[in-house]
């Protein structure tokens, strides 16, 4: 009869195929001598930072194999652990983006749309995925994001680039997520903006550009087009600030206008120009009655199409039909110098 008695795997040579229970990585970390808190990992040598918080055992790992930068590793995670929110510090590159645009969602939609193609470019090009852990991103991960966007981008750009990761890691930074910006440490987190490149029409090209203006018969608000651009170029100012200026906004006694920048809503005092007063004045005789000081000084918001149309039939360089200072007439533009 066969024996069914079980023989030791070991007798008859074979490998016990079962194993020994896995090791965690708080039992494969070895104290280190005359360092409180301070652990190395017997394995792969990586060191580790241990401490006690409420009742238990808080384990962080320092990325590092180095024991003096361990050490000082150390000390700086020791001293942001009242600055991390634990419930919140596993938070994912992913999951803060989502975040922040939510914090975003009553920006101006051309700063939404802005901001969505700068976050569609990290979602994309993030070498390190983004299920990273916002806690594990150092200033060189940015750094080489940005090193791969900058030949694509002009400095203006590149400047609004870096100032959303500002406003991101900020964020995580009064979430509690992080106790301090990487945003902060980055080689190049501004580039100097690119001067801009004006076409200035000559005082015969600026006069020609009104009067075509004036004279167009198909444009059922020509004068006031005219007019408009008129402004524009003895001013010296932009399209924004000139469609939102009153009446009360001139100020005949210190020959001055009193404009508000679109962007940044702050007030400036432009002088009222030699070449510009007349003008004011016979706007202002067009009126049967004084107008009100909350009266705008211009009935439309746009003669870009005006301008542009002007410009092709004048046959002068399309950088003229421009919204911006680019089209003031010499005499402005002398003033501010």
């Amino acid at each position: 009869m066969e024996n069914r008695k079980s023989c030791s795997p070991y007798i008859l040579g074979v490998a016990d195929e079962r194993q020994a229970p896995r090791r965690s990585t708080r039992q494969l970390l070895g104290k280190i001598p005359n360092f409180p808190g301070l652990y190395r990992h017997s394995i792969n040598g990586i060191y580790y930072g241990s401490k006690k918080i409420a009742g238990k055992s808080k384990d962080h790992s320092l990325d590092t194999t180095d024991r003096k930068i361990g050490e000082r590793r150390f000390k700086t995670w020791v001293g942001n652990l009242d600055k991390v929110d634990s419930a919140a510090e596993k938070t994912t590159l992913a999951q803060l983006i989502e975040r922040f645009e939510k914090t975003r969602q009553g920006k101006a939609e051309k700063t939404i749309k802005t901001e969505r193609w700068i976050l569609k470019m990290l979602r994309e090009d993030w070498a390190h995925g983004t299920d990273i852990q916002v806690s594990r991103i150092r200033p060189s991960m940015i750094d080489e994001w940005l090193a791969k966007q900058e030949p694509n981008l002009k400095n203006s750009s590149y400047d609004r680039v870096t100032l959303l990761l500002k406003q991101l890691f900020d964020l995580a930074v009064n979430d509690r997520i992080i106790a301090e910006s990487p945003f902060y440490r980055l080689q190049k987190s501004w580039k100097r903006p690119e001067k801009p490149k004006r076409l200035v029409p000559t005082d015969e090209q600026f006069h020609a550009i009104v009067e075509s203006i004036r004279a167009e018969k198909r444009n059922a608000q020509a004068e006031e087009s005219a007019d408009f651009i008129e402004f524009m170029g003895l001013a010296g100012l932009g399209q924004a600030e000139v469609s939102s200026l009153k009446w009360g906004d001139v100020n005949w006694e210190k020959g001055e206008l009193c404009v508000r920048r679109r962007k940044t809503k702050e007030l400036f005092f432009p002088p009222i120009y030699p070449d510009l007063q007349p003008f004011l004045q016979r706007l202002r005789s067009k009126h049967t009655v004084p107008p009100a000081t909350d009266a705008p000084l211009f009935s439309i918001q746009d003669a870009r199409k005006a301008l542009q149309n002007a410009c092709s039939r004048l046959g002068l360089p399309g950088l003229f039909a421009t919204e911006h200072p680019g089209l003031s007439h010499p005499a402005a533009l002398a003033g501010e110098d």
